[in-house]
């Protein structure tokens, strides 16, 4: 323990009121480590979506590399990021980003003077750009379940492995302290009796 025990029957009814708290609050951090875990599988899954995504669009958007040579001048207008949508959601306490969407400038153009797989450069471009943005959000949105995840751990770790224990044997030595010190106090009682029941004897002999 980090300071000495005191053996009283006060020092150990507060053991068992701290034990009776780590206890109680074990279940609702193994929950909440559970949640932290599930949440984490369901982030990744869509990391990895992304990512496969992501690598899909911009292959087919290699295969178009001769074009956006020729529309790259005009092309950089309708990419231009305005606004990442995203929302805080909260998971079992923890701030977690979530990604919506971006809305892109969308400045005018003529029909005539574009090619016409202007719209489709210009939309695989966007959805590149998009599982890119949402791939860094949900990465941010991993180290934060993941830290979650490991403070929850440690704190479920010091309860288990420290505080519980020290209780318990804190509890333990209290008890046996108290149960030697009734035993003994039992024993001078006994003592005390015989001593006076043969004092009594003495003086009716007298």
């Amino acid at each position: 323990m980090a300071e000495r025990i005191k053996l009283n029957k006060v020092s150990l009814r507060m053991q068992k009121q701290q034990m009776a708290m780590y206890q109680r609050f074990l279940p609702a951090l193994e929950a909440r480590k559970q949640q932290f875990l599930m949440q984490l599988a369901v982030v990744r899954k869509e990391i990895e979506e992304q990512e496969a995504r992501l690598k899909d669009t911009m292959r087919e958007i290699a295969t178009w590399s001769d074009l956006l040579g020729d529309m790259g001048a005009l092309v950089r207008y309708f990419i231009e990021i305005k606004e990442i949508k995203s929302s805080i959601r909260n998971v079992a306490g923890l701030k977690v980003p979530e990604f919506h969407g971006i809305d892109f400038s969308d400045p005018p153009y003529s029909y005539f003077a574009t090619p016409p797989t202007f719209e489709e450069v210009v939309r695989k471009l966007r959805e590149a750009i998009e599982s890119r943005e949402a791939i860094l959000m949900l990465k941010e949105g991993e180290r934060a379940l993941y830290e979650g995840f490991r403070k929850t751990s440690q704190r479920i770790n010091l309860y288990e492995q420290r505080l519980i224990p020290e209780c318990r044997e804190a509890i333990r030595k209290i008890t046996v302290y108290l149960q030697d010190q009734q035993a003994a106090a039992v024993g001078v009682a006994k003592v005390a009796k015989r001593l006076t029941e043969a004092a009594m004897l003495q003086e009716s002999a007298g």
